[in-house]
């Protein structure tokens, strides 16, 4: 992997939160320009590095965020006031998957869930 390449995935995984590409310019900024950080993100999700989402915040729209992949399948919660994202723990879905592809014949390849609340230090 090239250095910045590895860069932007080390930033994914020091923050350990999904982050916007404004957040991963932000964070190697004097680096990478803006359309470096774009393209490597685009390259690192096409290998399979990392993962992203669409998300629509009411403040802030709709955005894509990235995260790493070295905790496989991840979903979040997101605090709309201060605007973190925390993980959770297990798949709210469990086995659902399965039973749905037995009862459809659907082959489910991706999915994401995304609880959006107040956290506990905003409340």
């Amino acid at each position: 992997m090239t250095k910045k390449r590895q860069l932007v995935s080390d930033v994914l995984a020091r923050k350990g939160t999904p982050l916007n590409a404004q957040q991963v310019y932000e964070e190697v900024e004097g680096s990478l320009d803006r359309a470096t950080v774009y393209r490597t993100l685009k390259y690192l999700e096409e290998l399979k590095h990392i993962s992203s989402f669409i998300f629509d915040c009411n403040e802030r729209g709709i955005e894509r965020y990235y995260c790493t992949m070295d905790k496989g399948h991840q979903h979040y919660m997101h605090c709309h006031c201060c605007h973190h994202f925390f993980p959770v723990k297990k798949c709210p879905l469990g086995n659902e998957l399965e039973v749905l592809e037995e009862e459809t014949g659907f082959k489910v390849e991706q999915h994401s869930i995304t609880l959006k609340g107040i956290c506990r230090d905003c409340r």
